[in-house]
């Protein structure tokens, strides 16, 4: 660039904003207005920046062109602030845009800090003195999802552990006989005290004693923990193990099950409704064998 500029006149007014500051009370990083006229014109381009250049390094950014208002032959008029406090009065100031430009001399401003009497400037922590947060339904977010895996990790633990117990126990109690034909034959023991009984409460035992030994008979087919799990988990287990078995028996299986649960859940149940949920329960577990051997004949 060349050291020839011409020479403008330049005054400095306040900003056209609301409630600007006066000249008296500029402060780091408030606006102002520079008005520049000169007789010797300059060749602006359409569009671009600003910069402000001083004799020396140190007085960089205590003057900055914020924005060009109004850029003409012979007239320049710009939204300016200052970053550095205290009395300025370089030697030159040059407004240069590329090669164009002009040049000011002995222009003189000052900037008060906004540090308070004896106040020392304090250095910034690292990363900056700024604080990072998050809006609400982030954390929330978070939360849940974190929740959401917890609470699936104890959920298979849980039945992990449930299944484990299950094994031990059938170990414990095996038999010689297969899962249906145990359930067969506590099934006719079930029907005979149920012909013999006339009390309420003994019908109600023998209502719950049903729910106990169908649930065996699932359990012990299906290595399921029927005396542990809801319906639910059990019919979603059977779904996810034994599909072909859940496809042709699982709604009557899920039927016997409501309707055992619900003949617990009572004080006092109906001898005529013992006998019903009998014979679901046995209808039940002939679907069951019928889709296991469809499932074997399948195989072969």
């Amino acid at each position: 660039m060349s050291e020839a500029l011409p020479i403008w006149n330049c005054t400095f007014g306040k900003a056209a904003e609301q409630n600007p500051p006066e000249l008296n009370a500029l402060t780091v990083g408030a606006k102002f207005s520079l008005s520049c006229r000169g007789d010797i014109p300059v060749t602006w381009a359409a569009a671009g920046p600003l910069t402000v250049q001083f004799p020396k390094k140190e007085d960089s950014y205590s003057l900055y062109v914020l924005k060009a208002e109004k850029l003409e032959g012979n007239e320049a008029v710009m939204t300016v602030t200052g970053y550095k406090p205290g009395a300025h009065a370089p030697e030159y100031v040059r407004i240069t845009q590329g090669e164009a430009g002009f040049e000011v001399a002995k222009p003189a401003w000052e900037i008060k800090s906004i540090l308070k009497k004896g106040e020392q400037v304090q250095p910034f922590p690292p990363y900056g003195p700024w604080g990072l947060t998050f809006p609400m339904w982030i954390v929330v977010a978070i939360g849940v999802v974190v929740l959401l895996i917890a609470l699936a990790i104890f959920r298979t633990v849980r039945r992990y552990s449930q299944r484990t117990r299950m094994l031990a126990e059938l170990a414990r109690h095996k038999t010689a006989l297969s899962p249906l034909h145990q359930f067969y034959r506590d099934a006719r023991q079930l029907r005979r005290r149920l012909n013999v009984t006339v009390s309420p409460e003994g019908i109600k035992t023998v209502a719950d004693d049903l729910n106990r030994e169908f649930r065996l008979y699932i359990l012990r087919e299906f290595q399921i923990p029927t005396l542990e799990w809801s319906d639910r988990a059990i019919m979603d287990d059977l779904r996810r193990r034994h599909r072909q078995v859940y496809m042709n028996a699982g709604d009557p299986l899920k039927r016997t099950l409501q309707e055992l649960a619900r003949m617990k859940s009572v004080a006092e149940v109906k001898q005529v409704d013992v006998e019903q949920i009998h014979r679901m329960s046995m209808d039940a577990a002939e679907r069951i064998e019928a889709a296991k051997d469809a499932k074997r004949g399948g195989g072969r």
